[in-house]
């Protein structure tokens, strides 16, 4: 049981770093006016954000939200 305790957080970190990338990218989207990779990302972190489970969510930083709400997500 403590194997798919360590499976499970692995994976919310995982999660919660892709959703740290795919952000970035988004606001580099933004920044360059690339509509179509704006839409794709936004559509992506959407995707993994709805993958990452409650626990993983209490290790957002501030910078995390304050990245994450720049979207038309939160």
């Amino acid at each position: 049981m403590k194997i798919e305790t360590m499976e499970t957080e692995d994976r919310g970190a995982e999660l919660m770093a892709l959703a740290r990338l795919v952000a970035f990218a988004l606001e580099s989207a933004r920044s360059l006016d690339a509509e179509v990779a704006e839409f794709c990302l936004d559509k992506a972190l959407h995707a993994v954000l709805e993958q990452i489970d409650e626990p993983s969510r209490m290790a957002l930083t501030s910078s995390d939200i304050m990245l994450m709400n720049r979207s038309a997500l939160c």
